[in-house]
């Protein structure tokens, strides 16, 4: 057993099981990485994971990371499961990864843990940045755990993955409200930097977003065995879609499809520090410079609609008005780049 090992610490009945159990043969420091995830206050959290047994317990902000770092690349990527469900925990991992390494190098510990009982792609992230640490799932292999607990890393303030029997409270009012709600997005080269005129960094729009798209109740999809929260993440990817419709070469933009299909697969693979995946990064934030401008969505019903769109370097669409509105189109009528093509032939 390891004399030190460092701990992804979330707080639930799990994790504190995973501390008391390390804490049994070896000095435990408990890593909590606040990524947005909300709750419980994390000053609280690291009083109970002292209370639990460790030696020292550290909180990370990391928010604001995670949202330019992890968030943004899956935005411009449209790293998406089935098609529609942004990924969430799959994006947590491999920072909470790097910050537990980091916390491994300041404290002296030889090995890592997590408090999950069920998957371990953590592992192959810590593999991938510090072949050295061994890997310790106390709660998956000794059965420490309560039984009563999700992993912690299922939610942040890109969305939250919740597991049958975890209440779907999350962004979501009671009632949703009658009236439809309308905003505007702005894009800097892929970048959302404002709402409805708003500056905003990419953190504060996903909040906002989180607050204002999760009352209508859009984001919330149930998939095999979890529910899926995604408000934030799933306005913003509508409208940064809807851009790159006018913005983006018709071949670029099927290549870069291909691109995001690879770069979901590493992440959901566990290989985020693949040398692949920084090339991945490369082409598609290559591609983002010329996705600039404005989309306007509706909010409503569970739905996000993209009302209109504005694009400050539009290809090949020089005849479009400058805002194209999204509802004029007919069940014959041409959208986007076809319809930039119709128009240059008349």
């Amino acid at each position: 057993m390891s004399e030190r090992v460092v701990l992804a610490y979330s707080g639930d009945p799990d994790a504190s099981a995973a501390v008391a159990r390390l804490a049994a043969d070896a000095e435990v420091v408990a890593v909590t990485v606040d990524l947005g995830q909300g709750g419980e206050n994390l000053a609280a959290v690291r009083r109970r994971a002292l209370e639990s047994g460790a030696t020292e317990a550290l909180v990370v902000d990391a928010r604001d990371e995670f949202a330019e770092q992890h968030c943004l690349p899956a935005l411009q990527a449209h790293a998406l499961q089935a098609g529609r469900c942004p990924l969430v925990a799959e994006l947590a991992r491999p920072l909470v990864a790097r910050h537990l390494v980091v916390a491994a190098e300041r404290f002296g510990a030889d090995a890592a843990a997590h408090g999950c009982a069920g998957d371990d792609t953590l592992a192959a992230d810590l593999a991938a940045l510090a072949p050295h640490l061994t890997v310790l799932a106390p709660v998956r292999d000794r059965r420490a755990g309560t039984g009563a607990a999700r992993c912690a890393l299922r939610q942040n303030v890109w969305g939250r993955v919740a597991e049958p029997g975890v209440p779907r409270d999350l962004w979501r009012a009671p009632d949703w409200p009658l009236d439809p709600e309308e905003l505007t997005i702005t894009f800097d080269r892929g970048v959302p930097v404002a709402l409805d005129g708003e500056t905003v960094t990419v953190r504060q729009a996903l909040q906002e977003l989180n607050r204002r798209a999760g009352a209508h109740g859009v984001g919330h999809q149930d998939g095999p065995g979890a529910h899926c929260a995604t408000p934030g993440a799933t306005t913003l990817t509508a409208a940064h879609q809807a851009l790159e419709e006018l913005t983006l070469a018709r071949d670029l933009a099927g290549f870069k499809r291909t691109v995001g299909h690879r770069w979901r697969g590493l992440v959901l693979d566990g290989t985020w520090s693949s040398p692949l995946r920084d090339a991945l990064d490369a082409f598609v934030a290559d591609a983002q410079q010329q996705v600039s401008g404005e989309v306007r969505v509706v909010l409503h019903a569970g739905r996000v609609a993209v009302r209109d769109r504005r694009a400050e370097e539009p290809w090949r669409a020089a005849d479009l008005p400058a805002w194209y509105d999204s509802s004029e189109r007919g069940p014959h009528r041409p959208c986007g780049r076809a319809r930039a093509a119709t128009l240059a032939r008349h």
